[in-house]
């Protein structure tokens, strides 16, 4: 029997290179949170988040770690009752869920190690190559809706969906919906970020309706997810397919939007909603009801879980630099395919998160 002996963070900070405007938000660079997990045993177990600039390795340190130290290691989700009951008072959502699903995935990752196999065995979800979704471009004002649709266009090949993110121009983007929806292959969806960017349904719809015609896979985001019956408006009023669920962190929200017939599809951040554990249990109650997943980022951890992958195009797109710290890892060619290395089958680079030092 192996149990949790220590629990190391570290933060990196990498630049973009110009400023990323998504909704009502502006990101100047990608700060990431990690955390590396000892057992006694000598085994470890990594995981990583965006930090979204908020104290996330404090919130493990002070918070979570102190309820996850002495755990079994074969029992993740013991272990992770335990961090979510000792930090209950302050946390069940919020960061503190997100610091819990840091140490829950490190966990799930040392489980599987100790046996030698893949977590997607240890899950039971299968090594087949996995749906993918490639976010291919940011439109922005001083960029044609030509050019970011020929940057859309030349990734497109092999990938069932790409996504773009909506700007709040909407000749912009009638004109450049119209161009991808023209030229895309028939095989590729096409899906519109808006990053909770309407502050309500009337809003949206009166935007959505300068757009044209478009032909979308879904309309991502398009109100905060808490506003589950606006969403359903949207929906409906617009009769474009929508998905939700970027950065929840209470699977009650996500229920909810389920329940009201809002989305065709659910985001899931494996990190947000407080690691694989809780995961594996919202993607069971989600297939119940016949409503399909998607992973929001972490095609390393997500790809264990048997949904859809989101992923940038590595090396090509920089507004995502994880790839420069990630080591190996799953294959991406339009679908993404689990090794069969065990636990998550990825390390990241020890110059980048410097575990354990000052």
């Amino acid at each position: 029997m192996s149990a949790v002996a220590r629990i190391d963070t570290a933060t990196a900070v990498l630049s973009l290179p110009a400023p990323l405007h998504l909704g009502a938000m502006t990101v100047t660079r990608r700060e990431y949170s990690a955390v590396q997990v000892t057992a006694d045993d000598g085994t470890t177990g990594i995981a990583y988040c965006l930090s979204r600039e908020a104290p996330m390795t404090e919130i493990v340190e002070r918070l979570v770690a102190p309820h996850a130290l002495g755990a079994e290691t074969d029992d993740p989700a013991a272990a992770w009752e335990r961090m979510l009951r000792g930090s209950a008072i302050v946390g069940r959502v919020g960061l503190v869920r997100r610091a819990i699903g840091l140490v829950d995935i490190a966990l799930w990752d040392i489980a599987a190690r100790q046996q030698g196999a893949p977590l997607w065995k240890l899950l039971g979800t299968g090594d087949a190559p996995r749906e993918a979704m490639l976010v291919a471009a940011y439109p922005s004002p001083d960029r044609t809706p030509r050019a970011v649709a020929d940057e859309v266009l030349r990734q497109a090949a092999g990938w069932s969906q790409v996504k773009i993110s909506r700007i709040p121009d909407p000749a912009y983007m009638r004109e450049l919906l119209a161009v991808l929806n023209a030229e895309l292959p028939s095989t590729t969806g096409l899906v519109v970020d808006v990053g909770f960017g309407w502050p309500d349904a009337d809003t949206a719809l009166a935007e959505i309706t300068q757009w044209g015609d478009p032909r979308l896979a879904w309309l991502e985001d398009p109100l905060l997810p808490e506003d589950a019956a606006g969403v359903a408006r949207i929906r409906q009023g617009s009769g474009l397919p929508v998905a939700v669920g970027d950065e929840v962190t209470d699977p009650a929200v996500l229920q909810a939007l389920v329940e009201v017939g809002g989305v065709e599809a659910l985001r899931l951040d494996v990190v947000a909603i407080g690691g694989i554990t809780p995961a594996r249990e919202l993607i069971a109650w989600a297939a119940e009801r016949g409503v399909p997943v998607s992973g929001h980022v972490y095609p390393e951890v997500t790809a264990h879980l048997g949904i859809q992958v989101e992923t940038f195009a590595r090396g090509v797109n920089p507004y995502d630099p994880a790839p420069s710290f990630i080591t190996e890892g799953p294959r991406f060619d339009g679908t993404i395919t689990p090794l069969a290395t065990p636990g998550l089958g990825f390390g990241i680079d020890p110059a980048v998160f410097r575990f354990g030092k000052d």
